[in-house]
């Protein structure tokens, strides 16, 4: 063997031991590989120098000193174990070792591990207390995580007194209407529409993300690149989902005019509504924190500080140091600012009391709001309830990843790579937990991440499922077409999502569209994760798929907010707007891509047993109708298709060109849930489901 091949092997170890996925299949099926350059360039960002044979050498060397087995003070903070299977416990020379494993339910085991090194089966689920002991009396102490063997689902739902097939409604939070909302959907308005559809039999409102965006620039509201997926954004207060009415109506009264002017706006003008909603808010908390009637409500933000701890605090300090320093990124504040424990940023918060406690009153306001939501939600029937949305990344230039640099990639951005729509690849500008960053902290802001979806939902979507096992990386900087998969520890990731979700007594819907690896999705399915299932894309062949033929393990759906409304689709609405904004790819051409949409067309036509010359509505109660028939456990029709409507929430491609996230419903909550046309819809989808005998209120 030569050199250069020595140094090749040498530098694919060290790639594969990082994590880069070297090989892969594109979505035409094409083999790709990850060229040397492009290792030794991503190896170098993720930390791992390895520019020539003696930098790889040494990555290599330090690779190995911090990897499994590990010695015995380098054992990880928690360990993740699956129930009722014995755990080896990743220790060099651990066969023998004492142990005492104390459980959260204060009972204590005790015993020496195994020739094999590992511990005996355990049956209790949850985070428990394991100490280590060597023949020298030394200790060693850390979390043991033992997970489920899978997610609470939807037949878990039904054994607790729901019937049948579940249903439910998809919505984009900020776009529902109602008076007073100051211009943007609310969770007052989220309580109205879960009221009007468990009369109707639904089981579940999804909707979208509500991750905390950045209170000091309303300018950057798309709820898929937030400042932290750790607390909630504040644009969607209520006050009236925690105060009386006449406080409410106090804290409006100075902005009555504009409050009106607001809601009627067709589209969300979100610094105009922002500042509207901000000034009302400010009212309110000065009223409660000073006036004496006040008490109860105090004593409950009181408590809701003193449990939202380190992390809370540190999200409402970087609220207010943002809009102080006016500059978007972190990363370009005065050094000394870039760490949240330095003393000038100490010093900072001491100055500004009453405005980094503001933040946190807009943060319980949230909690509390999305905590009477889902439990009416409940009271009113719906097996499930709300079903929150994670986002797939965070913004690097937010509140997470300067409160936990550690356990970000803040270097790179998550995108997807080339293919047979995106030619030159995708970059989504937000980025993701670090593999490395997630094992040296226990995996705290991961279990933070999904605790703060669950806290007050039936269920929780995870956008772009498949980041838990391979994410698209990009460089910052490099275009799409530069980046590299990195694996990410997916049976650890999936063991604690089954943990929390039968914690929190909620399913979980796994995003699974786009280049999907061989065997993730039965992985997923093994471990209770449902897929997701799109009208536009379940085919047989170029035929769209029967209804009896659709994948059970999967939620059903007609479309997802980027992609066009079933009456858009059948109009050609999106291939209007790709043709208006110049987004079509290499070699498209209007005349062809409308002619491939009448085959589509009659394609659906005939699946729905409706003449192609059908009207919108009518393709509509068609399509909807097809949806309802699959046999899959969960279906969640868009609010959008359920009204007919012909456009859709986001365009990908598009920033300020197409108004992405900003399109309100044509009328409030109260009257649409009345109209006879929604109401037809709904009664035939409860039907279609199976839904017999009478509906029964389940308590969370």
């Amino acid at each position: 063997m030569s050199a250069h091949d020595t140094d090749d092997t040498s530098l694919r170890t060290l790639a594969e031991a990082v994590g880069l996925i070297l090989e892969w299949e594109a979505s035409d099926g094409s083999h790709c590989t990850l060229e040397a350059v492009r290792q030794r360039e991503m190896l170098a960002r993720l930390g791992w120098p390895a520019a020539d044979a003696a930098e790889v050498n040494a990555s290599l060397a330090r690779w190995r000193e911090q990897s499994a087995p590990y010695a015995w003070p380098a054992l990880p903070p928690l360990l993740i174990a699956d129930a009722d299977m014995a755990f080896p416990v990743p220790l060099v020379q651990a066969a023998g070792l004492g142990f005492s494993l104390r459980l959260e339910s204060g009972e204590t085991l005790g015993g020496k591990l195994d020739a094999m090194g590992c511990l005996p089966p355990i049956d209790a689920c949850g985070y428990h207390r394991l100490t280590l002991s060597d023949a020298g009396g030394e200790r060693l102490t850390r979390t043991l995580a033992v997970a489920p063997a899978r997610c609470f689902t939807p037949a878990d739902v039904r054994a607790e007194g729901t019937a049948a097939r579940l249903w439910g409604v998809a919505v984009q939070l900020y776009s529902l209407r109602r008076e007073g909302d100051t211009g943007i959907g609310d969770l007052q308005a989220l309580d109205e529409l879960c009221a009007g559809l468990a009369e109707q039999g639904a089981d579940a409102v999804a909707v979208s993300p509500i991750h905390a965006l950045f209170a000091a620039d309303p300018q950057r509201y798309s709820p898929y690149a937030p400042s932290s997926r750790l607390f909630y954004n504040v644009w969607h207060v209520a006050p009236e989902c925690v105060f009386d009415a006449a406080t409410v109506a106090w804290a409006a009264a100075p902005d009555r005019v504009a409050l009106a002017q607001r809601s009627q706006a067709a589209l969300i003008d979100w610094p105009a509504s922002v500042a509207l909603k901000q000034a009302q808010l400010e009212r309110l908390y000065h009223h409660v924190m000073e006036a004496e009637e006040a008490q109860h409500w105090q004593a409950q933000f009181e408590a809701f500080c003193e449990q939202g701890g380190e992390a809370l605090e540190r999200h409402c300090r970087f609220e207010v140091l943002q809009a102080e320093a006016k500059e978007r990124d972190w990363r370009r504040w005065p050094p000394a600012w870039r760490d949240p424990l330095s003393a000038e940023v100490e010093a900072f918060a001491d100055r500004h009391v009453e405005a980094v406690r503001f933040a946190a009153f807009l943060q319980w306001l949230m909690a509390a709001g999305l905590e009477r939501v889902q439990q009416r939600a409940r009271e009113a029937g719906m097996g499930i309830g709300l079903i929150a949305d994670l986002a797939v990344g965070v913004d690097p230039c937010g509140s997470q990843a300067w409160s936990f640099p550690g356990e970000l990639l803040t270097e790179f951005s998550v995108g997807a790579p080339p293919d047979a729509f995106n030619a030159r690849g995708q970059d989504w500008g937000v980025a993701a937990f670090s593999p490395v960053g997630l094992a040296s902290s226990g995996y705290q802001g991961f279990i933070a991440m999904l605790r703060a979806g669950f806290a007050h939902a039936g269920g929780l979507r995870i956008d772009h499922v498949l980041g838990l096992s391979r994410l698209w990386l990009i460089p910052q900087g490099e275009p799409a077409d530069h980046g590299a998969y990195l694996r990410f520890p997916l049976d650890d990731l999936l063991r604690l999502v089954a943990l929390e979700s039968w914690r929190h007594r909620a399913i979980v819907i796994g995003e699974d569209l786009g280049t999907v690896e061989a065997g993730l999705r039965d992985k997923l399915a093994s471990r209770g994760v449902l897929g997701i299932g799109v009208l536009w894309f379940e085919r047989d062949g170029d035929d769209f798929l029967a209804a009896p033929a659709w994948r059970q393990g999967v939620l059903a759906t007609t479309t997802t907010h980027d992609l066009p409304t079933v009456a858009g689709w059948w109009q050609g609405r999106d291939l209007d707007w790709r043709e208006r904004l110049g987004l079509f790819g290499e070699g498209e051409t209007r005349v062809a891509l409308d002619a491939e949409r009448q085959r589509d067309r009659a394609r659906l036509a005939a699946r729905c047993g409706i003449a192609e010359t059908a009207t919108p509505a009518t393709v509509v109660d068609a399509a909807l109708g097809h949806i309802a028939a699959t046999p899959t456990p969960l279906t969640l029709l868009p609010l959008e298709d359920l009204l007919a409507l012909s456009e859709q929430p986001n365009l990908p491609g598009t920033l300020d060109e197409h108004p992405n996230w900003r399109r309100r419903l044509p009328l409030p909550v109260a009257q649409l849930v009345t109209q006879e046309a929604l109401q037809r819809r709904l009664a035939h989808i409860q039907d279609l489901r199976g839904r017999a005998g009478s509906r029964q209120g389940v308590s969370s």
